[in-house]
């Protein structure tokens, strides 16, 4: 119940922001409106700040603990793999 409150109450939110007059040209020349123009910036910085978060996250991991491979992993993907010749 709580997340279609959620939903329901966020679907209808408006925010009234100020544009600089550049937006406006860009959104004319790209033939969308400026609503669309918004919110794909919006999605691509929180999408961007996202991927940040997450690698300082585990380089914060990283730092303190060793990376390393489990034997068994290890030979299973040679025998995989095996030996063979590659070509550049």
């Amino acid at each position: 119940m709580q997340k279609f409150l959620q939903t329901v109450y966020t679907c209808n939110m408006n925010t009234a922001i100020s544009l600089d007059i550049n937006v406006f040209r860009i959104t004319e020349h790209l033939r969308i409106s400026v609503p669309e123009f918004c919110s794909m910036a919006i999605q691509e910085f929180v999408k961007n700040n996202q991927k940040s978060a997450t690698t300082k996250q585990l380089d914060a991991f990283y730092s303190t603990h060793k990376a390393k491979i489990d034997d068994d992993i290890l030979q299973a993907q040679y025998d995989l793999v095996g030996e063979e010749e590659w070509e550049w």
